[in-house]
């Protein structure tokens, strides 16, 4: 029996690798149904359980550089399998967690699991785009969408008809099945080893334009998740339920935007494909912050979902090919500047609206997605392979 050619395993890999963006989904949508039950049994106030929730995000940011040293080590492969084994672990933590403080640690681990594997397995797509010498980043990042709306609705679910441990455990196990199936058809690991390892991997020339833009991009995705149900039943005096569609098509928009991502990619070039993902951003987020009706404000999020989707993957696609001999560092500096963004966007957001208002504050994200359209020449790098 012959070996599986180099075509072959690429595409082995490119499924294996989606089924850890799958994963990481499933499990990040199955969190959210716990966070409610979590502020309830915890006790304590928004204001307090927001600082908490803040451990998961600081968490992933602490552990992103450690990840891209240890990339450079040891491989993206085994680092994913790895980091997945510690997501499913740590993924216990919050939910079973009876006070602030044990909350806030295992929020803390889950974080620190969350922000590696997600370094690892954005190191390893990049790995795969090299070999099939086409883009397959919007698409592993639509995977991930679609996985954390399935996980959401199968997490909701089973922890309404079984309750909290029998959901986890549920959850869980459907990952860790995703893991071992994938573990085998990732590429080697001696295919991202980089050669530069031993340091930290803060930003460098290379990558700072790139970090930077991600960090606008992804406080633009962070500011919309916070705020867009506050911003519908603000404006609208609409029920929860509906409040909440501004996020759902929002999701939806970027999952749609990023499973075809990768064709636009390819036939229009990164530059072109950021530039107008970003105008379109732009224009469905002002759209909606001017909406005179809530039908009119829910489609507008759908547009800004499809224009924001594509974004954050090209850059991380650009940040892993401008350090070619340490891709596990590039990808690390611009993701670690981007959820940076993720976390501190909505708190500013915040703090303008407290001294304007909501909808003042939100016009930040249209100016930042215009500050990403005009500077889009910078992801050149990511159409290199």
């Amino acid at each position: 029996m012959t070996s599986a050619t180099p075509a072959l395993k690429a595409a082995h890999a490119r499924w294996a690798v989606a089924a850890s963006f799958l994963l990481m989904g499933l499990l990040i949508g199955a969190w959210v149904p716990h966070v409610p039950l979590a502020k309830e049994r915890l006790g304590v106030g928004p204001g307090i359980f927001g600082l908490a929730l803040l451990s998961i995000a600081g968490g992933a940011v602490i552990a992103m550089p450690t990840a891209g040293v240890l990339i450079n080590r040891y491989g993206s492969a085994r680092m994913i399998t790895l980091t997945g084994l510690m997501f499913c672990a740590a993924f216990f933590a919050p939910v079973l967690a009876p006070t602030l403080a044990t909350f806030a640690l295992g929020g803390a681990l889950m974080g620190m699991a969350i922000g590696s594997m997600d370094v690892a397995m954005n190191a390893h797509g990049i790995a795969v785009e090299k070999a099939m010498k086409k883009p397959i980043m919007s698409m592993l990042h639509g995977v991930y969408s679609v996985g954390a709306m399935a996980g959401a609705f199968l997490g909701g679910a089973l922890l309404q008809g079984f309750g909290e441990i029998a959901q986890t455990v549920t959850m869980v196990a459907i990952a860790l099945v995703l893991l071992i199936g994938a573990t085998r058809f990732f590429l080697p690991g001696s295919i991202d080893k980089g050669l530069s390892g031993s340091h930290f991997a803060w930003p460098t020339k290379a990558t700072i334009g790139l970090g930077l833009l991600c960090y606008l991009a992804l406080m633009i995705e962070g500011s919309i998740i916070d705020w867009s149900a506050i911003f519908m039943r603000e404006t609208f005096a609409v029920e929860a339920g509906i409040a909440a569609l501004g996020f759902a098509v929002y999701q939806g928009g970027m999952a749609l935007s990023r499973l075809s991502g990768d064709w636009i990619r390819l036939k229009a070039g990164a530059v072109r494909m950021v530039a107008v993902s970003a105008l379109l951003t732009a224009a469905g987020t002002a759209l909606f912050l001017v909406a005179p009706t809530p039908m009119i404000a829910i489609i507008a999020f759908f547009i800004a979902g499809v224009g924001i989707g594509n974004v954050a993957p090209v850059l991380f696609a650009g940040g892993g090919r401008l350090e070619p001999t340490a891709p596990g560092r590039g990808i690390a500096a611009v993701t670690t500047l981007g959820y940076t963004g993720f976390l501190s966007g909505p708190p500013l957001i915040g703090f303008v609206a407290q001294v304007t208002s909501l909808t003042a504050a939100l016009f930040l994200t249209v100016v930042a997605a215009l500050i990403i359209a005009v500077f889009a020449r910078a992801v050149k790098a990511a159409d290199t392979y």
